[in-house]
């Protein structure tokens, strides 16, 4: 494995968003002439082979699309591994000398991760070329304007524009050329569901926001190595540190993605066959819902941290799995190997206490009573049954335990109250005819997917609509959040030829999804808090 390419000072604090290991995957280029845009994620610095050609020209690592005869440039579009706030951007145009762009520009946008590509070029089917420059328009926001750039350089880049979080990028080179590497950093923002289930999660994956603040030693591997996905392939995709001649310990501090209760540690000394260290000690941190705490606080000799796990042995080459004495509440945690060597992976697996807002949201659903709460559990699912049984389990002392009811209360619905619940949704499409204001907000941010779909487009998801409802006998009814027009009328046309009672267990998972997604979206609005 190709050792990594180092992350500039200024860049330190912050994490790659585009690592290739984290799932960030080039979707679509405009034009790879001479070098695939797959090469703008590889993890390794640029190589150069000398006198080496391919029959389109000088092999290159990078991407690197045909000279331009006109005027116009080429992009590439990004799906981020680990989405969230873009704080900084490097465009590597090493051993690009003289075929390097001018200038480039980066746009963002934040849906499903599995948008379909048609829909993130604004071409599905059934849309003419004005509505489509419109959405467009709409859908991608500047987040780095066009900015000039220097050949075989690394250009570090700061964005002008901080968008709350970014799942895809689009990388526009002006007029045209070759770049070697594309990196995005920023703070990663996980989706808050994912904390929200009834299991445990790892509170320290960079995946779900863990970071590492800082270590007293990577010279062979960094620590942020310890966080990534999967297992390492090798020694040098772990943190490993150089063999210590003074005592003491080699450590690292970890900050969680979220404040949470640790239930259980990994620490994986996976391939470290002869340089394992030969112990571990764990500490944590609660530092509260407050922001970082000083420098001085997270130091090897400072007060206010717990031992979580006592030293203990490790073996090398092998996963180790650690349940603490102390289930400790923690923020930060940070990990002794003894008295050095190279650890491959570590989890913290636990549960993840509110946020401040979460915390503030929660206290007015539970202050609520009367018509104001039984309106807004309506608003999630719209059967008394369902709305009954909410408002039995209030007040709930967590935004788990509210979604665990959440999930009783569904799980307890019959035939007749989904078909209730069902009838209080407008049909597809149906919302953005009306009038500002009169429709349900639910049905206006769950159906935005379709503001720029044609009116061909929208035509035919009418005359599904009412054909589905003919054969069925209740409205279509599917998770339209993060789903383009093109995918939503292939998944209503698909469904139109199944039997009543597989269509009826379909609607009433897609109505459990909803609802999970309303309290969700509720939950983290400004108005309940």
């Amino acid at each position: 494995m190709a050792r990594p390419a180092e992350t500039p000072k200024r860049f330190a604090h912050l994490t790659e968003l585009s690592l290739d290991v984290t799932g960030s995957l080039v979707l679509h280029a405009s034009d790879e002439f001479f070098a695939p845009a797959d090469g703008l994620l590889r993890p390794a610095s640029p190589e150069w082979r000398e006198g080496e050609y391919t029959d389109r020209g000088k092999w290159m690592d990078g991407w690197e699309s045909r000279r331009r005869p006109a005027a116009g440039s080429d992009f590439a579009i990004v799906r981020l591994g680990t989405p969230g706030v873009i704080e900084g951007v490097i465009c590597d145009t090493t051993h690009f000398k003289g075929n390097a762009p001018l200038e480039v520009s980066l746009d963002a946008l934040q849906l499903s991760p599995t948008t379909a590509v048609a829909d993130l070029l604004g071409l599905p089917d059934a849309r003419d070329p004005a509505e489509l420059e419109a959405l467009a328009g709409r859908a991608w926001l500047c987040v780095l304007p066009r900015t000039r750039v220097e050949p075989d350089r690394v250009n570090e880049l700061l964005p002008s524009l901080e968008l709350p979080r970014a799942t895809h990028v689009r990388f526009r080179i002006h007029p045209d050329g070759g770049v070697a590497r594309l990196r995005i950093f920023g703070r990663v923002r996980p989706d808050a569901a994912l904390f929200r289930g009834p299991g445990s999660v790892d509170l320290a994956a960079i995946d779900n926001g863990g970071t590492i603040v800082s270590a007293s030693d990577a010279f062979f591997g960094p620590a942020g190595n310890l966080l990534l996905p999967g297992r390492g392939v090798d020694m040098g995709d772990g943190w490993e540190t150089k063999r210590r001649r003074t005592p003491g310990t080699d450590w690292c501090v970890v900050r969680l993605g979220r404040r949470g209760i640790v239930q259980r540690l990994e620490l994986d000394t996976h391939r470290f066959k002869g340089n394992a260290p030969a112990a571990v000690r764990v500490e944590s941190l609660d530092a509260g819902t407050s922001t970082e705490p000083a420098a001085a606080d997270l130091s090897p000799d400072s007060r206010g941290w717990s031992v979580l796990l006592d030293t203990t042995a490790l073996a090398p080459h092998m996963n180790h799995v650690f349940d603490p004495p102390f289930v400790r509440i923690a923020t930060h945690l940070r990990v002794h190997i003894l008295p050095h060597g190279g650890v491959n992976r570590l989890r913290v697996l636990g549960q993840a206490l509110d946020t401040a807002g979460e915390a503030r949201s929660l206290a007015v659903l539970n202050a609520m009573a009367g018509t104001g709460r039984e309106s807004l559990l309506r608003s999630f699912c719209g059967c008394d049954r369902f709305v009954s049984l909410m408002a039995a389990a209030l007040p709930v002392p967590s935004v788990r335990d509210l979604f665990a009811s959440a999930d009783r209360a569904l799980a307890a619905l019959g035939e007749a109250d989904w078909l209730e619940a069902f009838a209080s949704h407008p049909r597809l499409g149906e919302s953005r005819a009306k009038a500002p204001g009169s429709a349900p907000e639910w049905s206006r941010a769950e159906q935005s997917g379709l503001a720029g779909a044609g009116a061909k487009a929208m035509e035919r998801l009418r005359t599904a609509n009412l054909a589905y409802e003919e054969r069925f006998g209740f409205v279509f009814l599917a998770f339209a959040s993060g789903r383009g027009p093109g995918e939503l009328l292939e998944l209503l046309e698909e469904r139109l030829a199944g039997e009543r009672d597989t269509e009826l267990a379909t609607a009433s998972r897609e109505q459990a999804r909803i609802t999970r997604h309303r309290i969700g979206s509720w939950i983290d609005s400004p108005a309940a808090s």
